[in-house]
């Protein structure tokens, strides 16, 4: 093909390739997601917001933790900026630590539930927000949850895009919504608002984890009323999920690093589920 362009943008043919991962996991608690997230490729620099949040895996050696579950509310101001605060912060550690591989934000509903309540009190001070409270924080108080949360995704995708380092944020799973008859209508993700839609859109793979008290079920597709999921890394066509068979005590079971070098080995194309061999 002889060489087009858009603008001073070279029009190509699409190629298949392994990317860095952008992931999020989420589900309800002791469903697995920190012990999978510890999976991921090389050493992890964790961002760890959830009270006693890594005590699962603080055996590992792999893990850096910066431990912000104490925090008061208003350390969600430092994530605003990509080039100020904590964001600088993480640029410098990428920057200085090669070895660093994945970067994981655990969690983000816990971020947005200080963001909402240090959102109200900044909400306050303004003319549209006096009113706001924790009881009825109003558009003014979940606008600034909304916008912090939405500027923290952006925010550590990019320094992470920067320095291709694969990212993972963990989240947990909210109530579950039933029509006037109590049927379960779907369950998904405890961000609120317009989070639950905004915020898969950034992100690569969408994974939501259950325990069935035998075993440990991981789904890549909408099942079990869950959404959102979604994957670029498996076949999504068959079964919407696998059982993800995995001894944390002993480190035995394939993970996430063992799925994206098949991916990487594929050259990009989409891979079987773990279940399918």
């Amino acid at each position: 093909m002889s060489e087009i362009k858009f603008g001073k943008v070279e029009v190509t043919v699409p190629k298949q390739a392994a990317r860095r991962m952008a992931i999020l996991l989420w589900g309800p608690s002791g469903s697995g997601k920190t012990t999978l997230a510890a999976t991921s490729p090389g050493k992890k620099l964790w961002i760890n917001f959830d009270d006693g949040g890594t005590d699962c895996i603080a055996s590992r050696d792999d893990i850096l933790q910066v431990d912000l579950s104490s925090s008061p509310d208003n350390v969600v101001m430092g994530f605003r900026k990509a080039e100020a605060g904590m964001c600088r912060d993480l640029k410098k550690i990428l920057e200085d630590d090669e070895s660093i591989e994945t970067v994981v934000f655990d969690s983000l509903t816990t971020y947005g539930d200080k963001a909402l309540q240090h959102g109200v009190i900044e909400a306050q001070g303004t003319a549209k927000g006096r009113s706001s409270t924790i009881e009825d924080p109003g558009f003014a108080g979940y606008g600034n949850k909304n916008t912090w949360t939405n500027l923290l995704v952006k925010n550590i995708l990019q320094i992470t895009g920067q320095f291709n380092r694969h990212v993972i944020f963990i989240a947990h799973e909210d109530k579950p919504e039933k029509d006037d008859k109590g049927i379960v209508l779907h369950i998904s993700i405890m961000l609120g608002s317009s989070l639950n839609e905004q915020l898969p859109v950034k992100l690569s793979e969408i994974w939501n984890l259950h325990d069935t008290g035998r075993e440990r079920r991981i789904a890549v597709r909408a099942c079990r009323a869950r959404k959102p999921m979604k994957s670029r890394m498996f076949i999504t066509s068959g079964e919407p999920e696998f059982i993800w068979d995995y001894n944390a005590d002993t480190d035995e079971g394939s993970g996430i690093a063992d799925w994206y070098a098949e991916w990487v080995k594929a050259n990009g194309s989409k891979i079987k589920l773990p279940s399918d061999g």
